[in-house]
Order: C-alpha cells, then structure tokens, then sequence
C-alpha cells in the first residue's frame, strides 16, 4: 500500500527560535523517479493567517537560492500579513541544501580547518583588488595571473565537494526536485489535487516559473515579486548572468546616496551639510582608493559587499548610513577587529568538522545550470568580470565570488532539470510584480518574464526602492495582491505597458526623504570618465571622521 502525502508530514510543533510559528517535518523521496535513492527531509514552517476569518495557505519560497523558509517567515512574516490582510496562512520550508534541519541539508566542501589554508592567496578569500574600472593596468594583470592558481582550485573544489559530507546527495538539490517537493506538500496540507497559491521571491520567481510549466493544471494565485528571467537560467552558461543581477545597481546606490545628502548630517552621518548625493558617493569612493593603495585581507572585498547588502532593504537605509557602513570604514581602515569579527577563523576544536562556508548557492544554481562548456575556462570568467565592471555596474562589477561562476566546474548536474519552455497555458494566471529600481533582479527581467507568459499573466511596476516588492508599501499594490488572492482579480498590465503602482507617501528612506529624484542637486548621478559613479570635485570632508 502506497503512502498518502499527508502521512510523510510529521506532528506540528514550535518552531527553532522563534515562538510564534509552527513546524513539522515532511518526508520526501529524493528523487521522485527512483525508490532506491532514499529519503530526505524538509523543515516546513507555518505562519498562522492574522485574520477572523482565513481564506486558504500561500506557499512562499523566499529565493537565494539558499534562504531559509524558517529564517525569512520570522524576518516577513508582519510584512507577507500586511500585504495580504492577514487572511492567509503563509507556508514555507527549508528547501533541498539550506540549514541545519533539512536533509539534504547545507552543503560543505571543505572542512572548517582547511578552509582559510585551501583560498590563501586567491580572489576566493581577497577578492577583486580593483579601483571598479579595471583602467589600472596592475589591477588587470593581477587579476589575470590567478588563472592557472583559480583553475586549479576550482577543480578541486568540486574533487572536495564530491568528497565531502553531501557529496552522495549533490544530484538530489536543484529546482524541478524542490518544485516536486512543494506540490508534494501541498497535497498533505492542503489536499490532494489542489491548486496551489504560491509567492516566490528573487530566485523564488524561478521556482514559480518551474512549478506553472511543470503543474499547470495545479496553478492557483501565483505571484512573481522581484523577477529573474527563467529563460536565461535554462538557456545561457550560468557566468553570463551577473550582469543582471548588477544591472540596476548603480541606480539604486545613486538614490541611496542621493537622499542621504538629502537627510543631511542629522538624518545621515555620511552626509554633511550643503552636499550632494555625488559627493556621498566620494567619499565612499575615497574608501575604496585607500584600501585598494594598501591591500591587506578581504577588506576592500568586505566593504563592497557591505555596500552591495545595503541596497536590497531601504527601510535599512538609515540604520545602514549610521551604524553599518561607518562601522565597516572604521574596521577596514583601522583593522579594529577584522579577525574576530569579519574574518573567517574556526577553532582547533573544530578541526575535520564541516559547519562553516556553506556552498549552497553554488549547488543549486549548478545543478540546474546547462551542461557546462569546456570553453568557459577561466580566463572567459575574469573577462565577463571585466567586461560587466566596465560596462554593467563600476562600483559592483567586480564583486567575488559569484556563485554563477562555479558552474562551469561544478561536478554534477541535477537528475532532474526543467530546462523549458515556459510558456504554459496555466489554470490560473500569474501576478508579475517588479520595482522600478531593485539591485538584484533588475525590472526589464520581469517585463521579459510577462512578454514570455503573455496573455497568463499580469505585470505591475512598484515605482520604489530595494529587492522585491516586500520593503516598500503600496496601498496600490496591497490592494491588486489582496484582490487577485481573494478571487483572481488583475489589473490590465503587460510587458510593454505594465500597471504602474506608487509607494505610499508615507514612506520615508531617511528621515524627512521620501523621494530621492526630487531636488536638482540630486539628480541621476552618471558614471564619470574616471570610472567612479557621479565623482565630485568639490569634496570638502575625508574620511578622517570614521577613523578612530
């Protein structure tokens, strides 16, 4: 007698740290065409609808790939209720090689103690030694003497990740198997045969495309927030997608320094009185000169990536301008507790231990990566790094490592991929939602996404700030989430002419800033010849100020 999916979900219970959502364990086959591979397990999270009367369960997959269901329902759970009225249970999980629960679960490579000793003196654990436009001919020259030492990690990463702990399970994480598992799901909690309402976020959008061509006939309310295009995933050598995701950086970063400057010194402490967004964005530039005259450890690495971070969240904006950033030029500068603090260091008590520097991303975006090409060596890496630096983001470009860029040496493939086409005909149609300015899956990816759907779907446009729609509220757009969950109602929107939704006035990225563009001192800063987004020459403060 075969087993009901409702017999694989375990008993609900409070949830790891957090006690006001619920747990269970739900049992799955790792892989859904072959008996013999054996079980795995998911940690699946509940959030309870906020509202008198629940209308049905929203399954969420928050993106990454990588991010933890438990995680992102404690962080979104008040945001997810707000959006959607609290009639709905949110459902989320610990996909296939995220956290500690899960199994398989975070995937490791190599052990805690071998970690620092295996990068030592490779961009791995440096970074990009670079101004942002590779116009310095050392920076380039550095840069490409790490081939051959690149090319040989590379390789023996994926001999260690084959090696290691989830080196018999690496085949068994990848979308088409996580999409299974959630349908899978559904069926326990739901009921059989279903039609699933789903919410999927950055990486999430993807696993929503999968799911509608994989289960069209099961497509509830499905909403796409912060879109990555699915047919690039499918269809290009996995390092050809950074440019994407950096593709709105710069415009973000334009607007967050725009409206500190707007803040001024009492709503932003990297602004001072009577500057300009050009001149924020100066003095962090002069950060990245200093530490790239003196390099030592991953500090310019670090304060990129802090900068990077930054501009996913703009309800952070201003505890990001006076607390993180300041405490990063502090660190980076002075060295103040960059070991203990920013550094990766383990104990010898966890030697041969496998706990640290999870290659999760790496696993994911792989296994469900086109074959790789034997023409996508190393060198071809640094020249899109190059190029994207050039050309796509100055100040992100040379971000590393990238987790697409490991695709090309990755050891494995999933048993399973959905590699298209993505233009079903779905019981449901789909909600495509998008900012205007997100750093991460830049807008025109979810207009391609809406042209590739067509008629089955709906695009709006949240004319805001950040990645998804989450952390900027639109009555507009709560109201079009509410109405198409409630009953399927949408909003004319295509790719040529999407619904375009405000933020609501009162929102603010600093304190008494609403809107970044307003002033003409606050315009689009434009990338210099210098290679520096909007330098100014008219800097009247250094950076002594965040020195101790």
């Amino acid at each position: 007698m075969c087993a009901r999916a409702s017999d694989a979900l375990s008993d609900w219970f409070p949830c790891p740290d957090t006690d006001t959502l619920s747990c269970a364990y739900f049992s799955i086959p790792l892989d859904y065409n072959d008996a013999s591979a054996g079980n795995g397990q998911l940690l699946v999270v509940k959030a309870n609808a906020t509202g008198a009367e629940p209308k049905g369960t929203v399954f969420l997959n928050p993106g990454g790939p990588g991010v933890s269901g438990l995680q992102s329902l404690i962080d979104d759970t008040p945001a997810l209720m707000n959006r959607t009225g609290g009639a709905y249970d949110f459902v989320s999980w610990d996909p296939r090689g995220v956290g500690p629960y899960t199994y398989p679960g975070n995937v490791y490579c190599i052990g805690d103690e071998e970690y620092d000793y295996f990068w030592a003196g490779t961009i791995e654990a440096d970074g990009l030694n670079s101004l942002g436009d590779f116009s310095n001919f050392t920076d380039l020259t550095t840069l490409y003497a790490q081939v051959p030492l690149m090319t040989e990690k590379y390789a023996a990463l994926g001999n260690k990740c084959l090696q290691g702990p989830n080196g018999t399970t690496l085949e068994y994480v990848g979308t088409a198997a996580t999409v299974r598992d959630m349908v899978a799901l559904a069926d326990a909690i739901v009921g059989p045969d279903s039609e699933i309402n789903y919410w999927g976020l950055s990486y999430g959008t993807y696993l929503g495309m999968v799911f509608a061509n994989m289960f069209p006939e099961r497509v509830g309310r499905v909403i796409l927030d912060g879109v990555i295009d699915a047919t690039k995933i499918a269809t290009l050598q996995s390092h050809l997608l950074w440019r994407d995701q950096v593709a709105s950086t710069e415009d973000v970063y334009s607007a967050f320094a725009n409206a500190c400057a707007m803040a001024g010194p009492s709503g932003c402490s990297l602004a001072f009185d009577g500057v300009s967004g050009a001149d924020v964005v100066s003095l962090l530039s002069t950060v990245v000169e200093e530490l790239h005259a003196h390099p030592s450890d991953a500090r310019l690495r670090l304060m990129r990536g802090v900068m990077y971070g930054s501009m996913y969240q703009p309800q952070m904006w201003t505890a990001v301008a006076n607390e993180t950033i300041p405490q990063t030029i502090k660190v980076v500068l002075n060295g103040t507790e960059l070991d203990d603090t920013f550094a990766r260091r383990r104990s010898l008590a966890k030697r041969d231990t496998f706990t640290q520097n999870s290659f999760t991303q790496a696993a994911v975006v792989c296994a469900d990566s086109v074959d790789a090409d034997l023409e996508v060596t190393m060198s071809v890496l640094f020249d899109e790094i190059v190029e994207v630096t050039k050309n796509v983001s100055h100040t992100f470009g040379p971000l590393w490592p990238v987790p697409w860029f490991h695709c090309s040496t990755w050891p494995v493939r999933a048993v399973e991929r959905y590699q298209g086409p993505f233009n079903g005909t779905f019981a449901n149609k789909v909600l495509v939602i998008g900012n205007t300015y997100d750093g991460a899956t830049p807008f025109y990816e979810a207009q391609a996404t809406a042209e590739v759907l067509g008629d089955q779907a709906t695009l709006v446009q949240q004319d805001g700030f950040g990645h998804t729609t989450l952390y900027q509220s639109s009555q507009c757009v709560t109201d079009i989430i509410t109405a198409y969950l409630d009953d399927g109602t949408m909003p004319p929107g295509t790719a040529a002419m999407p619904t375009v939704c405000a933020i609501d006035e009162s929102v603010e990225l600093f304190p008494g800033v609403t809107d970044p563009w307003t002033s003409p001192q606050t315009a689009r800063l434009p990338i210099g010849c210098d290679g520096h987004l909007g330098r100014s020459n008219s800097l009247t403060w250094t950076v002594d100020a965040f020195q101790s």
